[in-house]
């Protein structure tokens, strides 16, 4: 066992188009980060997969762009998302990120609840040739994500059903997810975003390191 410090900075939000309906204006951009401690499956363990250890959650609003797309969203500072834990060689942390168009706020509010344990989330590549959705502590022996990875494209599912037909009140524009070493590192990772409709295609950048 050994301690880590996982640190994430987003810098800032590249949109290389945004929409919000009709003669509604631009979008209203909010991301939602959360981390994740995974266990690699134990054959011997009866009781199936160890729950993953939630390791926090963040949220983003930016203001609606102005002008002409593309355009990138920066800020003064980094917002910066923090997290202590101690884990094994093998465990590993999941960086999951949900972007919404928020218009209501109750979508945003239910997702941001869900993201404290993930308890409710079903996750799969959305490039998979057949969709195979696999709870968070199912990632490691599933085919969903690979590491060392860019942040991948994902569906999820949650107690609801698909994020993309559930999310009324908000426009869901997609989600990203990537599964990263708890050993000492530090990555640039962008994590690209892209509705259903093609109308919302924003990149967060981030910088994600662990010590």
């Amino acid at each position: 066992m050994r301690s880590f410090r996982l640190r994430l900075d987003l810098t800032g939000l590249e949109i290389a188009s945004g929409h919000d309906g009709l003669l509604r204006g631009a979008p209203e951009p909010v991301l939602l980060f959360a981390a994740y401690l995974l266990f690699p499956p134990d054959p011997d363990a009866p009781a199936g997969p160890t729950p993953p250890r939630p390791l926090g959650r963040t949220l983003v609003r930016f203001n609606a762009p102005e002008g002409r797309f593309p355009t990138v969203l920066t800020l003064r500072a980094p917002i910066t998302f923090k997290a202590r834990a101690r884990a094994r060689e093998h465990d590993r942390i999941l960086l999951l990120a949900l972007a919404v168009e928020e218009d209501a706020g109750r979508e945003v509010e239910r997702l941001y609840a869900h993201l404290a344990d993930a308890k409710h989330l079903r996750l799969w590549d959305l490039d998979a040739a057949v969709p195979s959705p696999s709870a968070l502590a199912e990632l490691l022996a599933a085919p969903t994500l690979r590491e060392p990875a860019a942040p991948a494209r994902v569906g999820v599912l949650d107690d609801r059903g698909d994020l993309r037909d559930t999310c009324r009140e908000d426009d869901y524009v997609g989600a990203c997810a990537v599964i990263v070493s708890a050993a000492r590192h530090e990555d640039t990772l962008r994590f690209h975003f892209v509705s259903a409709d093609g109308r919302n295609d924003w990149t967060a950048v981030t910088t994600v390191s662990v010590d």
